[in-house]
């Protein structure tokens, strides 16, 4: 089955209604806490308290989110959505105490807390973190005053949501063919894979970035109000700057961020003799951003949500069977939702909440991109369970950081199968062209788009006026130095950053594509070349949560992240591939 089954969380909506009703008498509960943390019993009391409250909210949670994501235009899911948030919003304001106290009790008494309690000791890293990040925790009552802000974080992500999927209209356009086609954010890639005509792939590309150029000045608004929340918080808590705060909690040296910057910003050479070698094999006169849609020969394979499955086992049978049997429940029936739907959320992701199987939205659409995306949120949800296997609530919640490694390892054998069980040129053309295509979209896209948000911060920081033009320069420049492309003279591709939702919804998210990708890269060639425990190192990581910070356990499952090196092996690899796809076109 290719729909959602919800029904763990809830049978019915009534159900849920009595439980959301219950939710402000349980954050009342947890607010009877307040100074009182320095008694052990209260102590204890409080984090039993807590975990049985937090998965309870989790099934609330569940059910409306991701029932929401199935119809955005269902406005009663939005609306009760809504008030669930901002219930989150009243938790964190009636627990913004904790911290303070903790800090306040001083770590040589949390620790001998824990040490009195097994489950205790399972808060052992958080609270590592929590002294780690000391200086940047305040008094209670600043804690509380920042708290009462917390309904308005929400804003950035849903004025985006509102103007990009919820308020859009999609656009017909009409082909030289005489023929019509709507034009969704789900199906225009495909459209423009299909079309032979240069001007039928610009009205397909126009249609998609129209509402990005007629609302260009309110998504720079609404970008400018993620920002300034990003220079409130750094500046409230004495960061050094937005993106010292966003890597601070995880101990991500910022170091990783910029040799990753230097690496991807210094090898353009590689990606403009791949766009070159590109215009030349298409035969195109004029080379778009959005002409690396095209493929490089035709390939007609249907990929079905059913065919997809079967590949992506096929591919990763000869691995540890437990590895295995995880993949294989990440995609289960009533866990995977697999098509694109009126109102459905665009995109693909994985969603996992202790207590509950991980569930994995996609917008299938038949294509080997699809296969992918497949594949990619299958390592995502095995990730998750065995997390939850085998580590407790506190510590179960792996970052982003190492997240991403889990869905590019599936990604690398996948594709390995593929170009080993490849029948003709074409089809060895083909997959020679993902691989590389991997690489610029991982690395190298993700990085441009990682330095944008780097240089927009600095903008912030600098009180340079933030407009759609200053938001547009620093994409059209980054462009010219990585791709040797003007996009202003594409019709609105210069508000791509309008278009990207994790610069709105997740700021400081997409550089951990590209890091990932390299740590996936190092750890799947280990497994490949068959070293020794270097699978089981990568399941220890798997089954590791968030027990350790993130740089340290890539390290472990053998990716030093903190090494330029790691980064640059990804180009050699990429211009490798480069190599050969020239060879086997010629």
């Amino acid at each position: 089955m290719s729909k959602w089954d919800l029904s763990p969380f809830y049978q019915e909506m009534t159900a849920w209604e009595h439980d959301l009703a219950l939710v402000p008498e349980k954050i009342e509960v947890l607010h009877q806490f307040k100074g009182k943390l320095h008694d052990y019993d209260q102590f204890l009391a409080f984090y039993q308290t807590q975990e049985e409250i937090t998965k309870f909210i989790y099934r609330l949670y569940g059910y409306i989110h991701l029932g929401s994501d199935l119809n955005l235009k269902d406005r009663e899911k939005a609306t009760k959505n809504q008030q669930l948030m901002l219930m989150f919003a009243q938790l964190s304001q009636k627990t913004a105490f904790v911290s303070p106290e903790l800090i306040a009790l001083g770590k040589e008494k949390v620790m001998d807390f824990l040490n009195r309690s097994d489950f205790l000791q399972t808060y052992r890293f958080q609270m590592e973190k929590l002294f780690f990040s000391q200086k940047h925790v305040l008094t209670n009552d600043q804690e509380a005053l920042l708290a009462n802000f917390s309904p308005i974080r929400n804003v950035p992500s849903s004025l985006y949501q509102g103007l990009a999927i919820v308020d859009a209209i999609d656009q017909e356009v009409t082909f030289k063919d005489g023929t019509k086609q709507v034009v969704t954010q789900a199906n225009y890639r495909a459209l423009i894979q299909g079309l032979d005509d240069a001007e039928d792939r610009a009205k397909v590309f126009n249609a998609v970035f129209k509402r990005y150029k007629d609302n260009k000045t309110t998504f720079a608004a609404t970008y400018n109000l993620v920002l300034q929340q990003l220079a409130s918080h750094y500046k409230s808590r004495g960061y050094d700057s937005a993106l010292d705060a966003a890597l601070f909690n995880n101990n991500i040296p910022i170091d990783v961020y910029k040799n990753l910057m230097d690496a991807a910003y210094e090898n353009n050479e590689s990606i403009q003799r791949y766009l070159a070698l590109r215009k030349k094999a298409l035969n195109l006169e004029v080379y778009h951003t959005y002409d690396r849609f095209l493929t490089l020969v035709k390939d007609d394979t249907k990929y079905s949500y059913e065919r997809s499955k079967e590949i992506f086992l096929e591919s990763i049978k000869h691995l540890d069977t437990d590895f295995v049997n995880h993949q294989k429940e990440a995609i289960a029936d009533g866990y995977v939702d697999a098509y694109p739907s009126d109102g459905k959320r665009t995109g693909a992701y994985s969603s996992g909440l202790y207590g509950f199987h991980p569930y994995i939205m996609l917008n299938h659409d038949d294509t080997l991109d699809g296969l992918f995306t497949l594949a990619h949120e299958a390592g995502h949800s095995a990730h998750t369970l065995y997390s939850h296997e085998n580590q407790p609530m506190a510590s179960a919640s792996y970052t982003i950081f190492v997240a991403e490694i889990a869905s590019t390892f599936n990604e690398h054998i996948l594709l390995d199968y593929l170009v080993q069980n490849a029948e003709t040129k074409n089809q060895k053309i083909a997959l020679l062209e993902k691989a590389i295509d991997g690489i610029m979209s991982t690395f190298f896209r993700q990085t441009l788009f990682a330095t944008y948000e780097y240089k927009a911060n600095e903008l912030v920081q600098k009180g340079i006026p933030l407009t759609e033009q200053s938001l547009s320069k620093i994409m059209v420049d980054l462009y010219q130095h990585y791709y040797d492309l003007d996009i202003e003279n594409e019709d609105g591709k210069e508000y791509v950053w309008a278009y990207i939702p994790h610069l709105f919804y997740s700021p400081f998210y997409v550089y951990q594509y590209a890091t990932s990708f390299s740590a996936s890269l190092k750890i799947y060639d280990d497994v490949k070349n068959n070293v020794p425990g270097a699978m089981e190192k990568y399941i220890n990581l798997l089954k590791s949560g968030g027990s350790d910070y993130p740089v340290e356990q890539a390290k472990l499952a053998g990716a030093d992240l903190t090494q330029k090196e790691t980064f640059t092996a990804v180009i050699r690899r990429f211009n490798q591939l480069v190599d050969e796809l020239e060879k086997t076109l010629a």
